[in-house]
């Protein structure tokens, strides 16, 4: 329920942002003529293009990190699963870090963000290791220690934030919006 009203809210800001997109320009020529054209020119909108890719990242994760999430929520249950139920969650929570580890290479920076590109592909190639972590830690035998892969995560969320503010949109955390 909180991802579907976080969406909801995302997605009105991008309308926002993106039906300001639109610049009406009056243009009149110097003959002595007074003919008027109007014609619509799209501006830069950065804001509205990071909201956009922003709102795909977890979007994207999303889709298909279910198990994942289930697994990490487990110590949060009255009654958690224990032998093979658990063994079960762990092994679909590998293949949905695995997946989404997929999905974020998968992610490609629109091109309106050329000069944030950098920093983006940091971030995301931090998401990236984190998710890789995160399965490689579910395969391993013994207790499951996700601390270096949730950091990891935080430092992607740390750069996604520097171009957030870059762009003047409000800070976010694609952890929490993608950890439900």
């Amino acid at each position: 329920m909180k991802k579907l009203l976080l969406l909801i809210a995302s997605l009105s800001l991008v309308l926002a942002a993106c039906s300001e997109d639109k610049e009406e320009k009056k243009v009149t020529t110097t003959e002595g003529t007074k003919s008027e054209e109007t014609t619509s020119e799209g501006k830069a909108n950065p804001a509205g293009d990071m909201m956009k890719f922003y709102l795909s990242i977890s979007q994207s994760i999303n889709a298909v990190d279910a198990d994942l999430n289930a697994y990490e929520n487990v110590g949060t249950l009255e009654v958690p699963p224990e032998g093979a139920e658990l063994k079960k969650m762990q092994d679909a929570a590998k293949t949905a870090a695995e997946n989404a580890a997929v999905k974020v290479e998968e992610l490609e920076v629109p091109a309106e963000l050329k000069d944030h590109q950098e920093t983006i592909d940091s971030a995301l190639n931090k998401i990236q290791e984190a998710y890789t972590m995160k399965a490689d830690a579910l395969a391993a035998e013994g207790e499951v220690v996700l601390d270096e892969a949730r950091a990891k995560f935080e430092e992607a969320d740390a750069e996604l934030n520097k171009v957030l503010k870059e762009v003047d949109l409000a800070e976010s955390s694609i952890a929490s919006e993608v950890a439900q």
